[in-house]
């Protein structure tokens, strides 16, 4: 659940980031739909990258198991540690989905960022009038 969270944080860092970019560097030429665009393509390549991550420290606790790397373990190589690897390897779903999903997800989180820069933006514009 603190993985999540971070997680959920530092994507609401970036958007917090761009907008703060916008203002500075942009003088609000950015459109709220860029800025939301932006950060639903961030939060995809963040899905990737962190599911690359996982697949990849996996693997090389798997390969530790392969004693005399032939990419098959033999008898003497199954241990119960082993099998608990390779079962979390083969058994979770959601990291093969992962393209698939993250695009669901950044879509979602898309709607999400869109509305509320869209209230904030409002709420400047009439402070400004």
């Amino acid at each position: 659940m603190i993985k999540l969270l971070s997680f959920i944080a530092f994507e609401l860092l970036v958007v917090l980031l761009l907008a703060f970019i916008n203002k500075k560097y942009f003088n609000y030429k950015l459109s709220n739909f860029k800025i939301a665009v932006i950060s639903s393509f961030f939060f995809y390549i963040s899905i990737l990258a962190i599911v690359f991550v996982i697949n990849y420290t996996l693997k090389n606790e798997l390969d530790s198991f392969d004693l005399n790397g032939d990419n098959n373990f033999s008898i003497d190589e199954r241990t119960l540690e082993q099998q608990q690897v390779m079962k979390a390897i083969i058994s979770d779903t959601g990291r093969n989905l992962a393209p698939i999903l993250g695009i669901i997800y950044s879509l979602i989180y898309f709607t999400i960022i869109i509305i509320p820069l869209n209230i904030f933006n409002k709420k400047k514009n009439k402070s400004t009038n």
